[in-house]
């Protein structure tokens, strides 16, 4: 082998490490997209959960409550 046809070799690898490192990064990036997007949809089901919750709650009290709408406490 040449010592052009190895300088030309190890060009076509640098600029395939490029494009590899070119691809990771935009993957990286999208990853970085949809775990802001779970982290966002994740919150708020949290606040639902406690809006849930409370609900919950109230029913409970009000099922324990005695036949005439006045709650035992």
């Amino acid at each position: 082998m040449t010592q052009k046809e190895r300088i030309d070799q190890h060009d076509r690898e640098i600029a395939a490490i490029r494009k590899l490192m070119m691809t990771g990064m935009k993957m990286l990036v999208r990853s970085e997209k949809r775990t802001d997007n779970l982290n966002t949809a994740i919150a708020k089901l949290q606040v639902s959960q406690q809006k849930t919750d409370i609900q919950l709650h109230a029913l409970i009290r009000s099922l324990r409550g005695g036949g005439n709408g006045h709650s035992k406490n």
